[in-house]
């Protein structure tokens, strides 16, 4: 079919109803029904999609049937036989009556009329008497505008708008109406050749002529068209439908180019009588058949160059014939779905990137392709297709076949297929499936979700992809869909799942941590809370500091009490809350801790003891004395006894010095230094000065010396204290404090220069 522009149907069995020895001499009609004329003078009226004759007429006359034109406007037909023209109802085939004009020879219907009324025909009439009359039939009145002479008798004839073209036995001719001249176009051999002539374009012809050329002419003359070279076999029959030429002889039907001037097609067709165009339909009669010459459409050709495999030439010729205006919109959709067909054979050889071109410009439903691989289905929509099977067969490979193979480049492709397209506005009413397989493929690649995919704006649901991830044991990258979905209950439920079955990792909680602050219901974090303590108990305060929802702390309270370490830590983070409640357990557990700890975990009693002192530093909503009980019970609170001693007043100095002289807690005095210290710094000033004195029997107290000169906000009596510090310290383990004094010497002296002055200007009052 590639090669082919017309295909040869039979429409009609004309020897069911013609006589042995009866013939189609003519024939007209329309696209429904056609009338044909016999050599026994019989008109047939056969409906061409019943493929039966309907009616027929035996006229009076036993002769020939030598031109029908169906004037269906009129809705009669104009016949000529035995040199007489009639006319013929059309619906009952009744005559109506028979034309004045007698010894017609030959009958030609303008095809191109230059009348605008719908309902007058031109005609061109021979006669045996070598006249040529140009006639208008009107109103079943036919009047004869023009007579031409001719030398001799007339044997074909054409007419078209004001040209008519005719033969004479020897000679071509072409005659302007207008102009009322003849013109001689060249001579032929009658003896060599049978003068044939049609119209082609308007005011053009074509005429059979000698040497095997078929020759072009207008009124002007021999056309500059150049000839159709047809051979010297004897032609039968010619007809015209632009652009080509069909050319009937008895052994053959050949379709000519008329533009290019070449033979496109050429079949064998023996007992040819003639060829007519009717309505832009050809029909070729034989003695057994009236055949039907379809054109093959251009999008038939490009499918049969598509099957064949030549899809770059496939395309290229469908394209061509869309950008020259050869189609409709419904041909333009077809033409689409040739592409699509072209873009999954593309996909079966592997053209992974012309694929992409063809299945993006033809706007092709990815799911066509997807559905050739089963173990990426089903489709949430639950889509069927039988398109790819025909283009692509379907892939019976199982999951584990596949990723065994190591198709990486197959899967990548489609995984940067459906991201590319996912975006694309044609893709949103199939995103769901899209979105669904796109995570089935990236899932065969990673264990999770990296971040920019988290970011992905998914269309289908966590439902979509549950089943299917469970049965390809992807859970892990389950959980990071539900995150991905804000599906955190869903994510959680999974979770646990994994943990009870020691499939948990670090990298789950990495993220949950990161979405904390997504979580959008208390019940949420309270489910994540609980789980959390179980598998990161250090990870759990994290996430709660994260926290964008207002909690009910109590409830917090309830759930971190089975672990004692992480509670602490979460009563320590709403300490500046100022709630009661909270305060006292904070309180009480530090005791119980420092208790459990004594001879043990030295560390740890330490790191308590630390923050059980802090706590009685800071404001609080306990009553001193209701710790001070608790405190008094067991001897080894003497030094958070005296803190709290500390705590009613404000640097107390007292306090300091038992801390120092009596408890020797060194880190307890820093401390109450502090927190209770005045803004004059009296505690510190003591402190340091402490140091100073007893630092050459106690060399530990260097580096505390040191800590408190680079940290502390003295602003006085630097000058002494540095006076104080050991001469053999290097310079550079105080340069800090040492500059800061110099400095403060200065401004010291720059104050007392301007009130001295101040004391002698004069006064203006």
């Amino acid at each position: 079919m590639v090669d082919e522009y017309y295909r040869l149907t039979d429409i009609f069995e004309t020897i069911s109803f013609l006589a042995p020895d009866e013939q189609v001499t003519c024939v007209d009609g329309t696209s429904r029904t056609l009338f044909v004329g016999t050599s026994q003078g019989r008109i047939l009226l056969v409906d061409l999609s019943a493929k039966d004759v309907l009616n027929a007429l035996q006229l009076s006359v036993n002769a020939p049937i030598a031109r029908i034109v169906a004037a269906t406007a009129l809705d009669y037909l104009v016949v000529l036989s035995a040199s007489t023209i009639f006319n013929i109802e059309i619906k009952t085939l009744k005559p109506i009556s028979s034309s004045a004009v007698s010894n017609i020879a030959y009958l030609a219907l303008n095809k191109d009329p230059a009348v605008a009324d719908p309902f007058a025909l031109q005609l061109a009439l021979v006669t045996n008497n070598r006249y040529i009359l140009i006639c208008e039939i009107k109103a079943d009145n036919l009047v004869i505008q023009q007579e031409i002479r001719t030398d001799d008798s007339v044997v074909a004839l054409s007419y078209n708008k004001y040209c008519i073209c005719y033969a004479l036995p020897n000679a071509y001719f072409v005659h302007n109406i207008l102009e009322n001249k003849t013109l001689s176009l060249f001579p032929y051999d009658s003896q060599a050749i049978r003068p044939i002539i049609i119209n082609t374009d308007a005011e053009e012809f074509l005429v059979n002529s000698m040497q095997g050329l078929g020759v072009f002419a207008t009124s002007e003359g021999v056309s500059s068209r150049p000839p159709l070279f047809w051979g010297l076999t004897s032609i039968v029959s010619l007809a015209y439908r632009s652009p080509h030429v069909f050319v009937l002889t008895a052994s053959s039907v050949t379709v000519y180019s008329s533009e290019q001037s070449v033979v496109l097609q050429r079949w064998p067709f023996t007992t040819g009588t003639l060829l007519e165009c009717i309505d832009g339909q050809l029909y070729i009669c034989s003695s057994e058949n009236i055949s039907y010459l379809e054109q093959i459409s251009w999008l038939d050709r490009a499918k049969a160059l598509a099957d064949s495999g030549e899809l770059d030439e496939a395309l290229q010729f469908a394209e061509n014939a869309l950008s020259s205006g050869q189609c409709d919109e419904d041909e333009i959709l077809k033409f689409n779905e040739l592409k699509q067909k072209v873009a999954l054979v593309l996909f079966k050889r592997e053209e992974f990137e012309k694929f992409y071109e063809v299945a993006v410009s033809s706007e092709l439903d990815p799911r066509v392709v997807l559905i050739s691989f089963a173990f990426l289905l089903p489709f949430p929509s639950g889509f069927r297709s039988e398109l790819s099977k025909e283009s692509t067969g379907t892939s019976e490979k199982t999951f584990d076949d596949f990723v065994a193979e190591g198709s990486i480049e197959l899967i990548s492709f489609l995984e940067h297929y459906l991201r590319r397209i996912r975006k694309l506005h044609w893709t949103a009413e199939f995103r769901r499936d899209i979105d669904t397989v796109l995570l089935r493929l990236i899932s065969l690649q990673k264990d999770k979700l990296g971040a920019e995919d988290m970011l992905l704006n998914l269309h289908c649901t966590f439902d979509d992809c549950n089943e299917w991830m469970r049965k390809h044991k992807r859970r892990k990258f389950l959980i990071t869909i539900a995150f991905c979905l804000s599906d955190f209950d869903r994510a959680l439920a999974v979770s646990r799942e994994l943990y009870d079955e020691n499939l948990w990792d670090d990298g789950i909680v990495r993220l949950c941590l990161q979405f904390f602050p997504r979580f959008y219901s208390e019940q949420t974090i309270l489910g994540w809370v609980e789980f959390l303590l179980k598998v990161r108990q250090d990870d759990v305060i994290d996430g709660l500091k994260r926290c964008s929802v207002e909690l009910d702390h109590s409830k917090i309270v309830r759930i971190l009490q089975q672990e004692r370490s992480t509670l602490i830590k979460y009563l320590e983070g709403i300490k500046s809350l100022q709630i009661v409640e909270f305060h006292s357990m904070l309180f009480l557990m530090y005791v119980d801790e420092i208790n459990n700890l004594l001879g043990g975990d030295q560390r740890r009693e330490k790191l308590y003891r630390r923050e059980l002192r802090t706590f009685l530093l800071q404001p609080n909503k306990l009553n001193l004395s209701d710790m001070r009980a608790v405190l008094e019970i067991w001897p080894h609170f003497a030094v958070e006894l005296t803190l709290l001693e500390g705590v009613k007043e404000n640097g107390s100095v007292a306090c300091l010095e038992k801390l120092l002289n009596d408890h020797k807690d060194y880190d307890a005095a820093e401390l109450f230094c502090i927190y209770t210290d005045t803004s004059e710094h009296v505690l510190q000033l003591t402190l340091l000065k402490f140091y100073l004195q007893n630092v050459m029997s106690q060399p530990e107290f260097g580096p505390r010396i040191i800590g408190l000169l680079n940290t502390s906000g003295l602003i006085s009596n630097k000058t002494e204290i540095l006076q104080d510090i050991p001469k053999e310290w290097p310079l550079s383990s105080v340069l800090y404090f040492a500059e800061g004094s110099i400095l403060s010497a200065k401004d010291r002296s720059h104050r007392q220069q301007l009130k001295k002055k101040s004391n002698v200007l004069p006064k203006f009052y």
